[in-house]
């Protein structure tokens, strides 16, 4: 500041500019750490799908996971399952058997829930501010779109076993480089 009308508050600006650089920094900080990161990410692209050497389901699937999970559900005994079973294929140096891949049916991505949202929203709006005709339109809305999509004749597709197969062999591909990795370094 060029001037402080009261000198008792000088002390306070001073602990105040620490402050501001001390957040400055940081985020000076954070924008070298991004560009360090975006720069060097072919070198440390984890492709294991278990950076962190994680202890639950979801570090068993690919990185990135694809978009059904699991090809096939995991066999699931006890608190900590995954772990359990990754600390077996450490012990015998060698992952479970290959399971038997079945088609996996998903839903169909759909956009009813954003636009019943949206008639949602208006429909409240409109009940919160007692404009009843805005209101009866935005339930004509949602009722009507869950009316379409009750109609439709597909709500599902099918992700062929080949596909399934080929995803969870390249998985296990990767897991078992990681394991003789993990084994010579012991």
């Amino acid at each position: 500041m060029q001037h402080i009308s009261d000198p008792s508050f000088a002390p306070w600006l001073h602990v105040a500019l620490l402050g501001a650089v001390i957040i400055g920094v940081g985020i000076v900080l954070t924008v070298v750490q991004l560009w360090y990161s975006i720069k060097t990410r072919d070198q440390r692209m984890d492709v294991t799908g278990d950076p962190w050497d994680g202890r639950t389901l979801e570090w068993l699937t690919l990185s990135p996971p694809p978009h059904y999970n699991f090809a096939v559900l995991p066999d699931v005994h006890g608190e900590e399952a995954y772990w359990t079973r990754k600390q077996t294929a450490i012990k015998q140096d060698a992952l479970i058997k290959e399971p038997d891949y079945q088609p996996i049916e998903m839903p169909v991505s759909t956009p009813v829930g954003v636009i019943c949202a949206f008639f949602a929203s208006v429909c409240g709006f409109a009940v919160i501010w007692h404009i009843w005709w805005l209101a009866i339109l935005g339930l004509i809305g949602a009722f009507a779109v869950f009316v379409w999509y009750a109609w439709q004749d597909e709500h599902e597709h099918i992700i062929p076993v080949d596909e399934v197969r080929k995803n969870a062999r390249e998985r296990r591909r990767i897991r078992m480089e990681h394991l003789h990795n993990l084994s010579q370094s012991t």
